[in-house]
């Protein structure tokens, strides 16, 4: 997979559609949270997903031609799911529609703001027919149509992902974020396909498990505070 994904991302360089980065230094023992399966193999994010900004706010576009579009901002992109209950829409040139659109799959990351949500992933399912993200918000996508994008959401927002963001983001007074360099070299493990659809589907059945266990707690606590209202009643 990872000799497929290479020749894919020499062939967007050499087509100038994806832009050549500076290399970044190879991952050491000391990079890696844990160790992993034979099998498995850790990387850079980089690697394996192409990673692009967002459109800037407050940019001077006077004399050129422009459309309406929403975009997604830091607010919408939560862990695992995006909150689109309110979406803005900001007006951009039509020559960077392609560059800034979203397409099923992709990965939205987002740089920061309060320290918990720096590197918050959620992934882009076209729930919009059209849509843009916001430069407070990296685009993530596939080089080859049949990579797992779901084992990497869930990675991202695993623990030691989030201590790896914690360690890199640059910090103020309650503030953090991280640049798209620091994103690149997120070390991420990566195991044969086959086993991370296996342990994507396998999380996924656990995390309906402890939706259904919630919601017959919050049944049963609604029931338990009826009875008493009414034996309060009685009294």
């Amino acid at each position: 997979l990872l000799k497929e994904i290479e020749v894919e991302k020499q062939r967007l360089m050499k087509e100038g559609k994806i832009r050549i980065q500076k290399p970044l230094p190879e991952l050491t023992q000391e990079d890696t949270p844990y160790d992993v399966p034979n099998s498995w193999e850790w990387i850079r994010f980089e690697a394996i997903i192409d990673i692009s900004s967002g459109v800037t706010k407050g940019r001077k576009l006077e004399g050129r031609k422009l459309v309406l579009l929403p975009y997604l901002r830091v607010a919408n992109v939560q862990r695992s799911y995006l909150d689109l209950n309110v979406i803005k829409e900001i007006e951009i040139p039509t020559e960077e529609l392609e560059r800034y659109s979203l397409q099923t799959e992709d990965l939205l990351i987002t740089e920061g703001g309060d320290w918990d949500k720096v590197g918050r992933t959620a992934i882009w399912n076209s729930e919009l027919p059209i849509c843009i993200h916001q430069n407070h918000v990296f685009k993530g996508r596939k080089y080859l149509e049949r990579q797992n994008v779901y084992w990497l959401e869930k990675y991202l927002n695993s623990m030691p992902a989030r201590e790896y963001f914690a360690g890199a983001s640059k910090q103020t007074t309650n503030l953090a974020s991280i640049n798209k360099t620091q994103l690149r070299g997120c070390p991420v493990p990566l195991p044969p396909l086959s086993e991370q659809h296996r342990i994507v589907a396998k999380i996924d059945q656990l995390m309906a498990l402890c939706d259904q266990l919630e919601a017959n707690i919050e049944t049963t606590t609604h029931q338990q505070t009826k009875l008493l209202h009414a034996v309060m009643a009685e009294v």
